[in-house]
Formats: C-alpha cells, sequence, structure tokens
C-alpha cells in the first residue's frame, strides 16, 4: 500500500486548459499570430510553458517565442480561475486521502508560482505537504530533481510512493525515478499516449484512486 501519492496538476486535479489557452490566444493575437482551439492546445501543454509557446508558434515564429511567452505569463496569472474547475470526484478522493493517513504532494511543469496559487484556491494551504513546479527553466519533467525533493523531504523510500499524471511526461518522471506511474485517461493526453509512455496502469475515474491503496 502506498504511503504517499504524488499528482500532477493540469489535466489530473484540475481542467485547466481553458484558461491556459485563453491566455496564449489572447497573447498569439496581441503578436498577430494564429490561435489555437482548447482541444488544439492540450496537446501542446504538459511540457512547461516556454515548450508551449514555441509549439504554438511553431519553429517559423522563434523570434517571437520570448515576448509571447512573456505575454501569456502575464496574462494567465489574471485570469486562471475564470474557467478552470477541478475535475468530478477529485475533491472528495483527496479528501479521503487525507482521512487515510495518505501523504499528498503535487508535482507539475506549471511554474511555481502558478501551481501553489491555483492549488491553494482549489484545496487551501494545508491539503498539500508539496507544492513543486517550475522555477525559471530547470526541473521541467521528465527530470527527477522535484521528484527526489519530494521523496527526500518526505523521508519515505520510493516504494512507498505513486505517482499519477495524464501526460508521457509524468509516466516518464516515474520511470526515471523508480516509482510506480498511474495514468489518468479524463486528462488531456488520453490513454494512448499513457500507454506507449509505459503507465504501470491507467484509470478511467477519479474514485479508481482509491482502489490503488490496497
Amino acid at each position: 500500500m502506498p504511503k504517499a501519492i504524488i499528482f500532477d496538476l493540469d489535466g489530473t486535479l484540475a481542467d485547466t486548459a481553458a484558461d491556459l489557452a485563453g491566455a496564449m490566444n489572447y497573447a498569439l493575437k496581441k503578436f498577430g499570430q494564429p490561435t489555437h482551439s482548447v482541444e488544439a492546445c492540450k496537446q501542446m501543454i504538459g511540457d512547461g510553458l516556454k515548450m508551449f509557446a514555441q509549439r504554438a508558434l511553431g519553429k517559423d515564429s522563434r523570434h517571437l517565442w520570448d515576448g509571447v511567452l512573456s505575454l501569456m505569463k502575464a496574462r494567465y496569472r489574471d485570469k486562471c480561475f475564470e474557467c478552470s474547475r477541478l475535475y468530478d470526484g477529485i475533491s472528495e478522493v483527496v479528501s479521503k486521502l487525507r482521512q487515510q493517513g495518505i501523504r499528498l504532494a503535487v508535482l507539475t511543469n506549471k511554474d511555481q508560482d502558478d501551481a501553489r496559487r491555483i492549488v491553494e484556491h482549489f484545496f487551501g494551504a494545508d491539503t498539500f505537504e508539496y507544492v513543486v513546479g517550475v522555477v525559471g527553466e530547470s526541473g521541467v519533467q521528465p527530470d527527477i530533481a522535484g521528484t527526489m525533493k519530494i521523496v527526500e523531504s518526505m523521508k519515505l523510500a520510493r516504494e512507498d510512493f505513486l505517482i499519477i499524471g495524464d501526460g508521457a511526461q509524468d509516466i516518464r518522471t516515474g520511470a526515471a525515478a523508480g516509482i510506480r506511474a498511474v495514468g489518468v485517461n479524463w486528462g488531456f493526453r488520453g490513454r494512448e499516449e499513457l500507454a506507449e509512455a509505459g503507465a504501470d496502469m491507467t484509470i478511467d475515474r477519479p474514485v479508481e484512486i482509491l482502489g490503488l491503496l490496497a
């Protein structure tokens, strides 16, 4: 039975796609660039905001990457709660995990400050022991630095953890860190990507997380 669970944020705990896409499209418009649907943006999200901007613009607009990224970040900070919501059942599952003594952390490729704001908005300040995001350009998964920070801070063995996420980067991070990784099929990427990345298993509903405790 796991003693701790490390959750991804975007596409796993919360559906943040519309606000992320809205901020990116705002910046793209300001620079006279084509915009993208929310569904298209879901395929660009997950590897950090820098990569999101590069995918949204394409290689031919390399000269605009930094400007669009900066404007997108500023817009997102102002608008990140307009459409974002927890996935159905997540709040109840997280509460039950805590009641059962499971220790919880968030590990995300979202910028650290944004990640902490969103987690505290939806869950309060004390639900997750650690919220680890990206600072500058360091720590983007599948780099395991953030994972190991959580493992070492909790003073548990790697086999005591599960990583739960919706994208290949979450699964690859688990594999690189020697931690069992579970994919969620309700997120941004879907079952096929998770299987190709080598997920130990995938689940279809948040309530199934409770079944992983046996």
